[in-house]
């Protein structure tokens, strides 16, 4: 998907591979995702692309008043 004009979100759901080109008018856009795999998305930068990954793993905990969820760093 190529995204050139401004779009305020994106959404991803049940997709296996996914490239998202945002253009400059974009870059403040919010991705949305679910039951989705290996999407990237890439950014303009000094003329080409530069690619950055959505997490797929998160991890939830209790912070002793709501559950708090971030991406998992996988490490290795």
């Amino acid at each position: 998907m190529q995204v050139m004009g401004k779009v305020p979100t994106i959404s991803i759901n049940k997709t296996e591979g996914c490239h998202v080109y945002l253009g400059e008018d974009a870059l403040d856009c919010e991705l949305v995702s679910a039951k989705s795999s290996e999407m990237n998305v890439l950014i303009p930068q000094g003329g080409d692309y530069r690619e950055f990954p959505i997490p797929e793993q998160f991890k939830t905990a209790w912070d002793g008043s709501k559950l708090v969820t971030e991406p998992a760093e996988i490490m290795g």
